[in-house]
């Protein structure tokens, strides 16, 4: 499967069977984890994968009701006070890695914010003074049968409930829509930036097409997972480039980018 079919497929999964992962997928999922590389040299990311025990069909780690029958979950932590610029960007980024690849093993997951009893969760992953828990996220086998939650909060097929593209992509300033054609080759990244999962679906980022470079720019809100949500989209993205052999790099520039208020510049891609 591709990386483009794997970002099609993922969606949010909140109904599980109650099986634990079998052996084979724990070690495919530890492996892929020991692999992973965090980002823009950011300082190691702690992520775990844990098991809990079910009581009554229900698991002793709380996550409030919007999780069912999930037996394992993938835990993000690291330090909170560090002083690089992009932790939470880079965190995401690889922490989408790993769920795109749990996509890819035919396994359910969906991200949590804060639906989760971080006290449950805080014994089981060893958190260190400093660290933040910062997101878990259920995986395993897919429950086909709807519970009222899933219903619920998955009315809508993922692409219809994302903004349209001309919405959250611009040319030269904030002020010109971009369309698809005019992306060019960035069409089809910049298309699954557009259907990546973000804090309530608000889409907390925006980006700028200027010349040969495109600019990314958290788009400020409320929710406060923006950091995040960027993150998961500069994932989609450069990992669509790679697959599309579209060169590129990631660099932070200074005094070069469009401004707007309400729109925080974090960084571009340059050829």
């Amino acid at each position: 499967m591709t990386i483009i079919e794997t970002i099609e497929k993922r969606k949010s999964v909140r109904n599980y069977t109650g099986e634990p992962l079998r052996k084979e997928h724990i070690t495919l999922i530890t492996d892929y984890i020991a692999g992973l590389k965090a980002p823009f040299d950011a300082p190691p990311i702690r992520i775990q994968l844990i098991h809990t025990r079910q009581e009554s069909g229900r698991s002793k780690l709380g996550t409030y009701g919007f999780i069912g029958g999930a037996s394992d979950f993938l835990t993000l932590v690291y330090e909170k006070n560090g002083s690089f610029p992009l932790m939470e960007e880079a965190a995401a980024y690889v922490f989408e890695q790993l769920i795109l690849f749990c996509t890819g093993l035919g396994l359910g997951s969906c991200w949590l914010g804060g639906s989760f009893s971080r006290k449950d969760f805080s014994e089981p992953v060893q958190l260190k003074s400093g660290e933040i828990l910062r997101i878990v996220s259920p995986v395993g086998y897919i429950n086909s049968k709807s519970r009222f939650t899933e219903t619920l909060l998955g009315s809508k097929g993922k692409h219809l409930s994302r903004k349209p593209f001309e919405s959250l992509f611009f040319q030269g300033d904030f002020n010109t829509p971009l369309s698809k054609e005019a992306a060019g080759i960035y069409e089809k990244p910049l298309e699954m930036v557009r259907i990546a999962p973000s804090a309530n679906n608000q889409q907390s980022w925006r980006i700028v097409l200027a010349g040969n470079s495109l600019h990314f720019y958290q788009h400020l809100s409320v929710i406060g997972f923006n950091a995040i949500d960027l993150g998961i989209a500069l994932c989609h993205f450069e990992q669509t480039c790679k697959e599309s052999g579209i060169a590129g790099k990631f660099e932070i520039l200074n005094n070069q980018t469009p401004e707007k208020k309400g729109e925080k510049y974090v960084i571009s891609w340059t050829e």
